[in-house]
């Protein structure tokens, strides 16, 4: 009589093509999922980089849409307190204020696999919003890279003649107001957390809408003062007319405090 069923041998071999399958299959699968690829670096194209995408381009068509309404300039804290007090224009106030003022929500504003000290703020209060005691926003968001922060992406800094010059619908396709946060003056460190692999890699939504990924900082091409202009550096000291995209820890007379990565 004939027997049939597996044999040990069979089993195992079984098991070894299942392994060897996984073993193909599995960094494909992160791959697109992450976008982190098996050498270190960013694939242009995953799950997380789409939402990323998204999150980026809903922000800045939320705040286009509100300048085609009528105000001349995008929300500012400073502006909306109704003091002018620039040193109001800080990361946590603005991204506090845009979502108070329902251009965006805490969780649209954390990235999905975000590797620094970021969570989203599950505890947003809009009942703080109270004008006739001077309140705006949740003074409890935070945006502190070195403690923790309550949103991932980088913004233009709220300083300088660029806010003349961008903070409003220029439509420019070549100056960006929000993006993937970068190492600090540009320089590509195995020791900042948006560098795999010691190379950045992010995206970039443009003052006209789009939204670009950057493979590598060096790939922002904006000319500025016949040179290059830095992505996540202050090339322009006195007047702050270029590009940059970063953390503003505390603004007063002397400048801008930022923070990168």
């Amino acid at each position: 009589m004939n027997s049939r069923g597996l044999s040990l041998i069979g089993l195992l071999v079984t098991l070894v093509c299942i392994v060897m399958l996984l073993s193909f299959t599995l960094p494909a699968l992160r791959t697109a999922t992450t976008g982190i690829t098996p050498q270190g670096t960013q694939a242009p194209n995953s799950a997380w980089g789409a939402a990323e995408m998204l999150q980026l381009q809903a922000l800045g068509q939320a705040i286009l849409t509100q300048n085609m309404l009528g105000d001349s300039m995008y929300a500012r804290p400073s502006d909306v307190s109704g003091t002018e007090d620039r040193t109001l224009d800080t990361t946590a106030n603005l991204y506090s204020l845009l979502i108070m003022e329902r251009f965006t929500v805490p969780k649209q504003v954390v990235r999905k696999g975000d590797r620094g000290y970021v969570e989203i703020d599950d505890d947003y209060s809009w009942a703080a919003y109270s004008p006739r005691n001077g309140v705006y926003w949740d003074p409890s968001f935070v945006a502190d890279l070195d403690i923790l922060s309550n949103v991932s992406y980088a913004h233009m800094p709220l300083t300088g003649r660029r806010v003349d010059d961008y903070w409003r619908s220029s439509f420019s396709t070549d100056f960006p107001l929000f993006g993937s946060r970068g190492p600090e003056n540009g320089i590509d460190s195995l020791n900042s957390v948006t560098c795999l692999d010691g190379g950045w890699s992010g995206r970039v939504v443009f003052a006209d809408g789009h939204v670009d990924f950057l493979s590598t900082i060096g790939s922002f091409n904006r000319q500025w003062n016949s040179r290059a202009d830095n992505l996540f550096r202050i090339d322009d000291e006195r007047n702050g007319a270029d590009a940059v995209l970063g953390f503003s820890e505390s603004i007063d007379e002397d400048g801008v405090t930022l923070q990168w990565d």
